[in-house]
């Protein structure tokens, strides 16, 4: 059975009306709801001396790349307790869930929990946080190439990339929804004609279509004629969702026209362009020969990127999903941090950073929110 909360993931917001809801949505809003509680839940049982020790460990662990030890804690940090104190607090946190130690008397390591709870107590100041000198430079590299789509998105990912110091990710900037333009039906045998639909973005898409009996030429005209009144204009969602009288030949025309348009929809993010390739490999993780090769050939391929953005958030929240929270393994030892940009509803991309686990989460996530900002407000001035 299809994860249905996978495939299309449903985030509640303050707000959210229940009868908003429909089925599928409302099972994954009680899923998210339900991890949620299950997280608080484990952050309240925590002190706040453990929850002091836990992010320390976890901020060392991200600068230094090595098991923490209980007594570098208590040398680095004025904790005001002892390595011993220290020593049962963290052995608590492993318990818990937390942590994990090599052997008894190695330093620890942050498990997936431990850097959510990270994520969701640090300050995060947004664009503020970047110099400004590194802002100004940002602004000056995508001002000169804003003429240029396609080295716009270049841009924009390498100047990210070189912000966080990992790989980036980022998408055109397009439509919402596929729509229909034209819809054009020639005929090529009485029971074989060629469907061209005409995108609003341009794009030209050709199918042919079998019907069950034979149609004749000038009844295919009329199909045409037909269905460009009453679908122009209209996405694939809103033609499934409208109430439709036709015939048979009529419903073959619109079932492959749908089709069309959910792959065009699907095809979206194929265009997707990486930069940053050499900062993510230079990172200890990746020294292993076999992790270096699944990443690269995944990279090749493309299947990492569309892994990546089909966990894009909804509308404008920022979405950050540590390792195995990932959908599919090949994704568990990445963490990635997403936002759109552009005009809601209109037109938008995505601009996003990917990165070992151990990432710095803080001056990624301030880096993902600035360049979010900045290609906004280039949509928005190339479409004035």
């Amino acid at each position: 059975m299809n994860d249905v909360c996978s495939e299309r993931p449903f985030r509640y917001t303050p707000g959210t009306q229940f009868a908003s809801l429909t089925p599928p949505n409302f099972r994954c809003y009680i899923r998210d709801v339900s991890n949620a509680l299950s997280r608080l839940s484990d952050d309240l049982a925590l002190s706040i001396r453990e929850r002091t020790i836990l992010n320390l460990i976890v901020s060392d662990y991200i600068r230094e790349a090595i098991p923490v030890a209980s007594e570098a804690l208590a040398r680095r940090h004025d904790l005001g307790v002892s390595s011993a104190t220290i020593r049962n607090d963290v052995m608590d946190l492993e318990q818990n869930g937390f942590l994990t130690r090599p052997h008894p008397s190695a330093g620890a390591i942050p498990l997936d929990k431990a850097y959510r709870l990270h994520v969701e107590t640090i300050s995060v100041d947004g664009p503020s946080r970047l110099p400004s000198e590194v802002q100004s430079s940002a602004r000056q590299r995508l001002n000169v190439a804003e003429r240029d789509i396609d080295e716009w998105r270049n841009e924009a990912a390498d100047v990210l990339a070189g912000l966080v110091g990992n790989m980036a990710i980022a998408t055109f900037p397009s439509s919402d929804e596929t729509r229909i333009r034209h819809i054009e039906l020639v005929s090529l045998k009485d029971v074989l004609g060629l469907l061209i639909i005409v995108l609003e973005q341009a794009k030209v898409r050709q199918q042919l279509v079998r019907f069950e009996m034979p149609v004749a030429p000038a009844e295919m005209q009329t199909i045409s004629n037909k269905l460009n009144a009453l679908l122009r204009g209209m996405s694939s969602r809103e033609i499934e969702t409208k109430p439709l009288e036709l015939s048979t030949a009529e419903e073959d025309v619109v079932g492959t026209t749908v089709d069309i348009l959910r792959e065009e929809e699907a095809s979206r993010y194929n265009d997707h362009f990486l930069a940053g390739l050499r900062n993510l490999l230079s990172q200890p993780e990746f020294e292993d020969k076999d992790s270096l090769e699944v990443v690269i050939r995944s990279i090749e391929d493309g299947s990492l990127g569309r892994a990546v953005l089909a966990q894009a958030p909804d509308g404008s929240v920022i979405r950050v999903v540590i390792g195995r929270e990932n959908a599919g393994d090949m994704l568990w030892p990445l963490s990635i941090v997403l936002r759109r940009y552009g005009i809601p509803g209109e037109m938008n991309g995505v601009i996003g950073a990917i990165g070992p686990v151990r990432m710095e989460y803080g001056r990624t996530i301030a880096g993902v929110e600035f360049m979010s900002a900045l290609m906004t407000d280039l949509v928005e001035t190339v479409h004035a």
